[in-house]
């Protein structure tokens, strides 16, 4: 939410300020071709990005990464704010604060990496204004592709579950990770699952009085992760910040938020529902289809075969996605006993959204 609202908010006052990308960059671009450009070059970078995972075992290449990356998306969103701060300053100056607040983040980061979230943050929403300006049509053809890339790599090939792990091994800044611990009685355990975590090392919990008065008690805190990628926040912001740019409508842009929003509660509640590593895109997309179908149906109801495709859309994506998560076995409910998966096996597990 963070995410969506701030950088509408950016997107509607500095509109003026950045006219000259808004104008030099929606002539020709709004086109089908130029997302699968957009996607492809996508691609292309997820499998580099997995090949040097794979065979480069250097730690410099990564930080740099990760710097140009937050350099460009960051750096953007600093410039458009302080030159719609400041209209009458020299954009040469804008642009030499922007990159030494950019740099100075950068930096904080790799001092303090809990940072790894805001500057995820902040890079989502430089994404997602840069690539919403283009125009709308781009906006929606790159998420459904995306989308569609999405399903392939998290359910088919699997590359995006490893490339998640590792990106979050590396704690860079194209993730944002929650941590927690929960508490799970003995009873809900197997006498596996009981005998896997007594085998790990409780050297850290033995320090701790309150997680030893738990384990006496039989009741074993197990380590839960959720890792989301920044392209799960850039893409719907992209398409907020698209139809605002071309209907001029903060009322439909705030609707496509709301979508996303019902987007993420329900891949949530999928996540918790099945323990798997999902795609976030497409039950965003789906869930987005809808808000667009309202927006579009409110402007213009006779126009009933625009409104009704993008319901047709939307029930497409959840019944491919409903398909495919109902063959897996869901997570046990509380108060059964056992479980058909090792519990403690979770412990340290990344739950990967997007």
């Amino acid at each position: 939410m963070i995410v969506q609202f701030a950088g509408l908010l950016i997107t509607i006052y500095s509109t003026s300020a950045l006219q000259f990308y808004v104008q030099s960059s929606s002539a020709g671009i709004n086109s089908f071709e130029a997302a699968v450009f957009y996607a492809v070059y996508i691609i292309v970078v997820a499998a580099a990005l997995i090949l040097f995972f794979k065979f480069y075992s250097g730690r410099l290449l990564f930080p740099a990464m990760e710097a140009l990356v937050v350099m460009l998306a960051t750096g953007f969103v600093i410039f458009a704010i302080l030159s719609a701060a400041f209209p009458q300053a020299s954009q040469y100056y804008i642009l030499g604060i922007a990159a030494i607040v950019t740099i100075s983040l950068i930096i904080a980061k790799n001092l303090r990496p809990k940072l790894r979230n805001l500057i995820a943050v902040t890079s989502s929403i430089g994404v997602g204004i840069l690539i919403g300006l283009n125009g709308f049509y781009l906006a929606y053809f790159l998420m459904m592709l995306i989308a569609v890339y999405d399903y392939i790599a998290v359910f088919v090939t699997k590359h995006m579950i490893s490339m998640a792990q590792a990106i979050s091994a590396r704690n860079m800044a194209f993730l944002i990770g929650s941590t927690d611990v929960e508490a799970i009685p003995g009873a809900y355990l197997s006498k596996r699952d009981i005998l896997d975590y007594k085998k790990a090392d409780q050297s850290k919990h033995a320090k701790d009085p309150q997680l030893r008065s738990l384990i006496r008690q039989r009741i074993y805190p197990i380590v839960s992760q959720v890792q989301l990628g920044s392209g799960d926040l850039a893409m719907p912001l992209m398409l907020a910040v698209s139809i605002y740019i071309s209907l001029l409508s903060i009322f439909d842009a705030v609707l496509v938020i709301i979508g996303a929003i019902c987007g993420m509660v329900f891949t949530m509640y999928l996540l918790k529902r099945y323990r798997v590593a999902l795609p976030a895109i497409p039950p965003l997309f789906a869930f987005i289809n809808i808000s667009l179908a309202i927006v579009f149906a409110i402007s213009d109801f006779q126009a009933y075969h625009i409104w009704l495709g993008f319901l047709a859309v939307s029930a497409i994506t959840l019944l491919v996605l409903y398909n495919k998560l109902r063959k897996g076995e869901p997570a046990p409910r509380r108060g059964a006993r056992g479980s058909p998966k090792s519990l403690y096996s979770l412990k340290n597990k990344t739950h990967t959204s997007g």
